[in-house]
């Protein structure tokens, strides 16, 4: 047997290999057999709270003090010490109900949940948009952060790639569902939340109001903390109002937001930075207990080609989009931009290349012109993001990187590049650009936008005598402990892409998450043992949905979301899906937060009861059939058996209207009619199972004409008969 890795796993492994032994006493025995009892409510999710932990060290201790045999002693020692030297394990089952080896069935995150940076409980707020319950499901969503319009509308969405739909068919549109929630809620024009009120005295001050500074901010302030948010530009949002164009993230949307989080009662200082004498020690002295910095990555770079600093025309992405956004932001006149009537051409094969594209059109380009060094697989933009592009006119050339560039009179005019080839892939699966000789070539360009990269600036964080007062590496801020994301210096915090460099959104806000927990933790003299973005809930509502209705394909199409006929604006150009399709596509969830894939119900349909009524090739079996939720309707007995072995109860059996109905998380497998006990009336099995098994016995028990007899009333029949011919 594998060694386990679970802590709490490892406590009852220890413990029971003790008491399978013969030299123990009734006391070590009785104290063991509460503490085992102790640590299965841990494993499955049933323990209360973390007094559960002081009770197995009680119990353990009377061991200590009580053992009449001696043996039990250093046992019990053994589980105390497992316990301390494991506590953040234990804390996770316990308050987090999650296990982070995932060995205990009841405490395993679904791979989408898993896979978001912030642990957005995703598989229940989908299933309360799935039944139209979307003010609900949004507070859920705002229980693991702060921004779902903004996030509806720009979140990279990796929980996606990992959905385990994907495997059948198409993954669950995660993140339209999420815009919808917000958006329908919105046009309810719900209530502002009730200001959070001062819980403790200390105030915090947070540096820049980007994603990840809102989020440090909205959580600290949930605590009941007052939060000032010092924001060096004119407008808040950082790279969210600044870096993100208005086509993709309406500013209404981003303002709301920013509003709501205001209306908890954190403070927004614009036009506020934070340098030269104000600086982090003198907000330490204006009162501010702790400190979070979200300065974001602001400074645009440019690769080292010949001749680029000799010609006008050639920007860095960043500077280009907060330059545009900025104008966008004052309502002043577009006619201020560089490109109308040009060719552009953009370098890159991020989210900012096809953004800068995108929005060179909308400014009146003539020609624009991705140049990226890989092809279209590799590159790292959204790929929805890359279509929409192509359907605006940007034009793509792959597998090509600039090497020079040209001008006449002080100004550019183009751009010379070679092809490329790509590599075997390295170490880390990537295919690394390899030059082909003499290859070389000129685009025509007005002016080239560079999207090669950006990083953050952080002089901010020099001090009156010019001394950094944080450690920094490679002109990144550096975290000591990555669970409270505190910096080198006590009392103050980072996160986002000052951190990271540049990044998602969605991971900006899980570093103010995890700072906001962790400030809450230093205030209050806590030590942090886990990771607040791993936390799995219960189970809020299960869709009851048909075999066909989980079997439908997605009805989202995003192809049919884009209004073409406001490519050519800054107003929104993605619709939100219907309330129709956000029903079927939630319909199509699997549920991995209740079914962990471990595949037992189709080892034991297949291998123990022999009718493969179960197929599901997305779980974890030897031969993997392909997923047919309706082939269970036809060759389902109702044994049973599947769900006497589900560990986590994803499968259930209701016996209702002489009927059985067979359900896998709310979705029916199979309804089949049940036949009637002649003895005491009661329905106790299918006909579909009593014809199996009469099948498969033929010949060996008697004959098939035999009355239908329940297992209750059986034994009191074979009484009876014998008592009757006894002699």
């Amino acid at each position: 047997m594998a060694e386990s890795s679970c802590k709490v796993k490892v406590t009852e492994d220890i413990i029971n290999s003790f008491l399978n032994e013969e030299a123990n006493c009734n006391i070590c025995r009785r104290m063991f057999n509460n503490i085992l009892k102790q640590l299965e409510s841990v494993r499955v999710g049933n323990a209360c709270d973390l007094d559960v932990i002081e009770s197995i060290g009680l119990l353990a201790g009377d061991v200590i003090n009580s053992c009449r045999c001696d043996w039990g002693r250093p046992v019990a020692e053994k589980v105390i010490s497992v316990i301390r030297e494991n506590m953040g394990d234990f804390i996770a089952h316990i308050e987090k109900r999650v296990c982070p080896s995932s060995e205990c069935p009841q405490l395993v995150i679904a791979p989408c949940q898993e896979s978001c940076p912030a642990g957005i409980d995703i598989p229940n707020y989908l299933a309360l948009v799935g039944v139209g319950r979307y003010e609900e499901a949004l507070e859920l969503i705002r229980e693991d952060v702060p921004l779902p319009g903004t996030l509806g509308r720009v979140c990279e969405h990796p929980c996606e790639k990992s959905c385990r739909r994907g495997q059948i068919d198409r993954p669950i549109s995660i993140c339209a569902l999420k815009r919808l929630a917000y958006d329908k809620t919105d046009l309810l024009e719900s209530k502002p939340p009730t200001p959070q009120g001062r819980v403790y005295k200390e105030k915090i001050a947070v540096v820049g109001s980007g994603p990840a500074g809102l989020s440090a901010a909205y959580f600290l302030a949930r605590k009941g903390y007052g939060v000032t948010i010092f924001e060096a530009m004119s407008d808040p949002g950082g790279m969210l109002a600044y870096g993100i164009p208005p086509y993709r993230l309406p500013r209404e949307v981003l303002r709301k937001e920013i509003s709501y989080i205001q209306d908890m009662g954190v403070e927004i200082r614009l036009n506020s930075p934070i340098s030269g004498n104000y600086d982090i020690d003198a907000l330490k002295k204006e009162g501010y207990s702790a400190i979070f910095l979200s300065s974001g990555a602001w400074e645009g770079s440019k690769p080292t080609i010949p001749n680029l600093e000799k010609f006008k025309g050639v920007f860095d992405g960043v500077t280009f989009l907060r330059k545009i956004n900025q104008i966008l932001l004052n309502n002043s006149g577009l006619e201020q931009s560089d490109v109308k009537g040009k060719k552009i051409v953009v370098v890159g094969g991020g989210n900012v290349a096809i953004d800068a594209a995108r929005v060179s059109l909308r400014l009146g380009a003539d020609e624009v012109r991705i140049v990226y060094r890989r092809t279209r697989d590799e590159m790292p933009a959204l790929n929805e993001e890359i279509e929409d592009a192509e359907k605006e006119g940007v034009i793509f050339d792959f597998l090509a990187s600039p090497v020079n560039v040209g001008g006449k009179d002080g100004y550019v005019k183009y751009v010379e590049c070679l092809r490329n080839s790509l590599s075997e892939p390295d170490l880390s699966g990537r295919r690394r650009p390899v030059p082909i000789k003499d290859s070389d070539y000129k685009i025509k360009a007005d002016a080239i936008i560079f999207a090669t990269g950006q990083q953050p600036i952080l002089t901010y964080l020099k001090g009156k005598l010019m001394v950094t007062l944080v450690d920094v590496a490679q002109k990144r801020i550096v975290i000591k402990n990555l669970l409270t994301m505190e910096t080198s210096q006590p009392g103050v915090f980072s996160g986002g892409d000052s951190v990271t460099g540049p990044a998602t959104v969605i991971m900006a806000v899980a570093g103010g998450k995890r700072a906001a927990a962790g400030i809450d933790a230093y205030l209050r003299g806590k030590i942090l043992l886990v990771d607040v973005n791993k936390n799995k809930r219960k189970s809020k509502i299960l869709l009851p949905v048909t075999a066909e209705e989980k079997s439908r394909p997605s009805l989202i199409n995003p192809h049919h979301l884009y209004q073409a006929d406001k490519k050519d604006t800054f107003e929104e150009i993605t619709l939100r899906i219907s309330e129709e399709a956000a029903m079927a596509e939630a319909a199509r969830c699997l549920r991995c937060d209740i079914c962990i894939s471990c595949g037992k119900c189709i080892d034991n349909c297949r291998k123990k009861i022999k009718v493969n009524a179960i197929r599901l090739g997305y779980l974890n079996s030897e031969e993997g059939p392909e997923s047919n939720f309706e082939h269970s309707e036809e060759t389902c007995i109702g044994c049973g058996t599947c769900q006497i072995n589900c560990p986590t109860g994803a499968i259930t059996l209701e016996d209702k209207d002489s009927f059985r109905e067979m359900r896998m998380c709310g979705t029916l497998m199979s309804r089949l009619e049940m036949v009637v006990c002649q003895v005491c009336g009661q329905t106790f099995a299918t006909i579909k199972h009593l014809d199996f098994v009469n099948q498969n016995i033929r010949g060996h028990f008697g004959q098939e004409h035999r009355k239908i007899i329940c297992p209750d009333c059986t034994p009191r029949i074979l009484s009876h008969n014998t008592y009757q011919i006894r002699p």
